[in-house]
Order: structure tokens, then sequence, then C-alpha cells
């Protein structure tokens, strides 16, 4: 039985966690010994529970010896190592850029195959130059490198380019009820932070709000929480607009959703725009580098619009709240489409990965990860 460790900054609501919590899951169900290392708290929230056969390690600091920062940084490195050496997994994966790293030197000359799992826009995070050349350096001993989209791989140095794999994220409807009557409510959901456009989007919604009784509901929390508020308030959106906070429960957003827009800058795979798809809701998004486009139709399975765009970000709002024809059309055809997606021939694929890496023999092909009998349709 291989022993899998999967490792990540915590098990908030975001993407990356929600595609954490389904792999672990699906290979614990084959014989997998799953093991979650996280850098958060033991009183941290968790967002996702777990079989009480997967093993959870939190190695973050509490009371007196908690540290922030770089210091933060090189603790983590530190008690993962650690960890590695007392626990002997036979494969590493590591989740989101910063933790590639720490993974890939806590396993220094340890002879621990490592999957590397970018989930973002390598080009677009902001990282010091001594900290790309360090991430450069450290690919080089990765087993395999996974990303999202073909497009995303171009910002990998060329140097790994016979390790990295692509494998789209699985995508299924959250078991939430939808009400017969749509709501008329616009609904985004996401870290509020300056990657996710929601200062496009409030100011998209205002140039609307004084001839629609629609409303705007955004769900997430983060740092830009007292900006976009201030935002709201200056624009005179109060009792129209609304920073909801994280949804109580994984998915409940969903029933609140009459229209949903992803007015991303950049992503690596838009989970949440996957999952409003799967719901059957028209959604509009933006045509950032990654995955908008590999993910809707233009017309067909939604809208897109250029990033950074509030006029036209505006317009395609506008043309779905003025027809409940085309909200339905969109909605059904994403519902649809959004199947190539389904978790289970995704988890195929990263079924291949950990075959891949544990493998002392020459590996499969890139080829072997292509969704050759994904559904139609």
């Amino acid at each position: 039985m291989p022993k899998a460790m999967f490792v990540i900054s915590g098990l908030g609501a975001g993407g990356a966690e929600r595609v954490v919590s389904q792999i672990a899951s699906h290979w614990q169900a084959r014989g997998v010994e799953v093991a979650i290392v996280s850098f958060d708290r033991a009183e941290d929230a968790e967002f996702h529970h777990f079989d009480p056969a997967i093993t959870r390690h939190r190695l973050g600091r509490t009371g007196g010896n908690r540290v922030s920062g770089k210091l933060a940084k090189l603790h983590n490195l530190v008690d993962l190592r650690r960890l590695l050496r007392e626990d002997t997994p036979d494969v590493i994966i590591p989740f989101l850029t910063k933790n590639n790293l720490i993974a890939l030197l806590a396993s220094r000359r340890m002879a621990i195959p490592v999957i590397c799992c970018e989930r973002n826009n390598p080009a677009q995070q902001q990282k010091h130059p001594a900290w790309n050349a360090l991430l450069a350096r450290a690919y080089r001993h990765a087993r395999l490198i996974i990303c999202q989209t073909e497009a995303v791989k171009r910002c990998f140095p060329r140097e790994v380019g016979d390790r990295l794999r692509v494998i789209p994220n699985p995508i299924s409807a959250w078991p939430t009820a939808r009400p017969v009557t749509l709501p008329r409510t616009i609904v985004a959901v996401g870290r509020l932070t300056e990657q996710k456009g929601f200062d496009v989007l409030i100011n998209a919604f205002a140039s609307l709000a004084a001839v629609t009784d629609w409303q705007l509901q955004i769900f997430g929390e983060g740092p830009l929480r007292g900006a976009l508020e201030a935002q709201i308030a200056r624009l005179g959106l109060s009792g129209k607009a609304g920073l909801m906070g994280t949804s109580a429960a994984p998915g409940e957003w969903v029933g609140n959703a009459g229209l949903f827009v992803l007015s991303s800058r950049y992503e690596g795979f838009p989970n949440v725009l996957g999952e409003a798809m799967a719901a059957g809701l028209p959604v509009i998004a933006t045509d950032c580098d990654f995955g908008p486009a590999e993910l809707v139709a233009h017309g067909r399975t939604g809208l897109l619009v250029p990033t950074g765009d509030t006029d036209a970000l505006a317009r395609a709002m506008a043309d779905c709240i003025a027809s409940e024809d085309l909200r339905r059309q969109l909605g059904a055809n994403a519902a649809k489409a959004i199947r190539k997606f389904a978790p289970e021939w995704v988890m195929q694929q990263w079924d291949a990965a950990l075959a891949e890496a544990l493998s002392t023999h020459t590996p499969p092909s890139p080829a072997a990860y292509a969704n050759s009998r994904e559904p139609a349709e």
C-alpha cells in the first residue's frame, strides 16, 4: 500500500483545497495510505472533512511559538523535513507555488518523488527574483509538475518541460438545491484580492444598479474587504451590493445565484466558474490567463469579456439580465459542457500521475493523461 502525503497551506474554502480533498478521498478509497500536511494551526477552521483513515498533520506554530513571514516559511521547511523523516511517505504532493518549493527543499536527498502542483498563473504572482531563481532550480528535482491547462506550461523553464503534465480540475455541482424561480441576484465568489477583480465588477454593476432590481452578492474574505466596502458605499450601492463573507456551507452560494460572474484579472483554473456551470447557472467570465476560455464557449455555454473592461462586463450583465431565455439557455448548455471535467475522468489522470511518480521504469508519455475517454457533451 503506497503512502501519499499532500502538502498545503490550510484547508479553507479555496479551490486548491477542494481538489486536495477530492484526490485524497479518492486515493484513500482505492487503498492508498493518505496523509495531509498543512501549515495552519489546530484551532484554525477547516472547510473540508475527511475519512478518519486519512491522517492530518497541522504544523502551524501556536501560542508563544507563533512566527510570521520569512521565519514562518523556514519553520515550515524544518518541520516538514522532520515529519518526512519520521513518516517516510512514498510520494509527496505539494499544492501551490510556495509549498512546492518548501516540499522540494525539505525532501532533498531523501529519494522521495515529489509531484508539484501549480494552481495559479506563475507569471502573475509577485515573488522576489531570488525566490523565482530558487524555484526554477528546485523544480529540476520534481518528479512531475502538474499544470491545470496547456497554456500555463509556457510559464515554466524549458529544462523541466519533460516532466510537465496537464490535469484539469475535477468539477461537479455542489449538492445545493436550486429554486424553481431563479433569483435576481448576480453572484461572484473568491478571495477578496486584486487578482479577483471585484473592484471592476462593482464598477460595472454600478452602471446598471439604477435601472434594475437585481442585486450583487460577493462571497469570500480577504485583505481588500475594507477597500471594497468603501467602494460600494462611495458608489451608493449599499442595499444593492454586498460582501457576504464565506458561505456557511460549501457551495451554499449556488442557491442565491441567478447569474454568476468571474471578474478575475488572472487565474490558474477557476474552479468556482466550473462549479457554477455544473449547477446550470448562466456565467460571464473575463477571458484572462488561464482557464476561462477552456471552460466557456462564448455565446453558447457562457459569455467571455476582455479582462479589466468595465463597460464590456456591464454590457454582458445587462444582456443576461434582460433575457431570461438567454440565461436559461446558457445555463443548460453550461451544465452539459462541463461534464468533460467530471471527477471520475479527472481522477483517472491523477491515478496515472501517482503510478508514474512511483514507477522506477520508463514513465508513460504525456498522452497517457489525455482525457480520451471523457464523456460527450
